[in-house]
C-alpha cells in the first residue's frame, strides 16, 4: 500500500514536473512574439494618448468623467485581444502536424498535459499584455483627473475573461486548421467580419434576440461595465428623417448582462477547449 502511495506520489510530481517544463519551454519560445505585441500595445496607447493631445490643442474639451476618457482608450483593445490570441494561440496544436515535431520534442508527454502547459503559457503572456495596457491607461487617467475609478478593476477582469474565451477559440481554430497561417487568417476573419456582419443581419431582421452566441458580443461589457447601461439595448434607425412617414427602427444590444458574461465566456470557453483538445487526440491518433 506504501508503494502504491508512493508511486502515485511520484506519478503526479512528474506530472507537474512536465507541465512546468513545458510552460518554461514555452516563454522561452514565444518572447519576441510578446515583445512585438507589448511594442504594439503601448504603440496603440501612445497614438491615443497623442490624439487626445492634439484634440485639446485644438480647444476640444476633455470628457468630464474620467469613465468617458478611459473608455476612448478601450475602443481598441478588442482588435488587440483578437491580434494577441492569434499570434500567440494559433500554433498551440496545429504546429506538431505542420512540422510533424509532436513526437520528437516531448515523447514522453501526454496531450493533457502538452496543452496545459501551452495554455498556461501563452495565455499568461496575453493577460500581462492586457495587465501592461490598463496600468498605463491608469496611469495617464490618473494624470488627468487625479482619480482612478473603481470599475476599471472590474473592466480589466472582464477584458481577462474575454481574452480567455477568444484564445480559446483561437486554439480550436488550431486543432482544425492545416497549418498555423491558416488558423490566424481564418480565426481574424471571423472575429472581425463574420461575427459582426451576423450582429447586423440580426439587428437588421428586428427579431430583437441578443446575439449571447456570438463572441466578439462580449466584448461590449468591457467598456459598458465602466458605467453599466439600462436599458441594456437602444433603438436606432436609419435614412433622412421624413415628416410624412414612420422611419424604421431597429434594437441593438449594447452589451450583455453581468450574469450572461460570465456564464457565456466560461461555457464558451470550456466548449472551445474540450473540443480543441478531443481533435487534437484524433489528429495525433491518425497520425501514429
Amino acid at each position: 500500500m506504501s508503494d502504491f502511495k508512493e508511486k502515485e506520489k511520484i506519478g503526479l510530481k512528474r506530472h507537474f514536473t512536465q507541465i512546468y517544463d513545458t510552460i518554461t519551454f514555452e516563454l522561452k519560445r514565444t518572447w519576441k512574439s510578446f515583445i512585438m505585441l507589448l511594442i504594439v500595445y503601448f504603440g496603440i496607447f501612445l497614438l491615443f494618448v497623442i490624439l487626445n493631445e492634439l484634440e485639446e490643442v485644438q480647444g476640444v474639451e476633455p470628457p468630464e468623467k474620467a469613465i468617458d476618457y478611459i473608455g476612448g482608450y478601450l475602443g481598441m483593445l478588442g482588435l488587440l485581444i483578437i491580434i494577441s490570441t492569434s499570434t500567440l494561440g494559433a500554433a498551440i496544436i496545429v504546429e506538431d502536424f505542420q512540422k510533424q515535431t509532436g513526437n520528437l520534442l516531448f515523447p514522453k508527454i501526454s496531450k493533457s498535459r502538452l496543452l496545459v502547459g501551452r495554455i498556461v503559457s501563452r495565455y499568461s503572456l496575453n493577460a500581462i499584455l492586457i495587465i501592461f495596457y490598463y496600468i498605463l491607461v491608469a496611469s495617464i487617467t490618473n494624470y488627468k483627473y487625479q482619480e482612478i475609478p473603481d470599475t476599471l478593476r472590474e473592466s480589466m477582469g472582464w477584458a481577462l475573461l474575454y481574452t480567455f474565451m477568444i484564445f480559446s477559440f483561437v486554439i480550436f481554430m488550431s486543432s482544425i486548421s492545416k497549418n498555423k497561417a491558416t488558423a490566424i487568417i481564418v480565426s481574424i476573419l471571423l472575429l472581425l467580419i463574420a461575427f459582426n456582419i451576423i450582429d447586423s443581419i440580426l439587428m437588421f431582421t428586428k427579431t430583437g434576440i441578443e446575439p449571447w452566441f456570438l463572441l466578439t458580443y462580449y466584448e461590449n461589457i468591457i467598456t459598458a461595465s465602466l458605467d453599466m447601461p439600462d436599458p441594456r439595448y437602444e433603438t436606432v434607425s436609419f435614412g433622412r428623417p421624413d415628416p410624412n412617414e414612420d422611419q424604421p427602427e431597429f434594437k441593438r444590444w449594447i452589451t450583455p448582462s453581468v450574469s450572461g458574461a460570465l456564464t457565456g465566456m466560461i461555457l464558451f470557453s470550456i466548449v472551445l477547449l474540450i473540443a480543441a483538445f478531443l481533435l487534437y487526440k484524433m489528429r495525433q491518433s491518425k497520425n501514429e
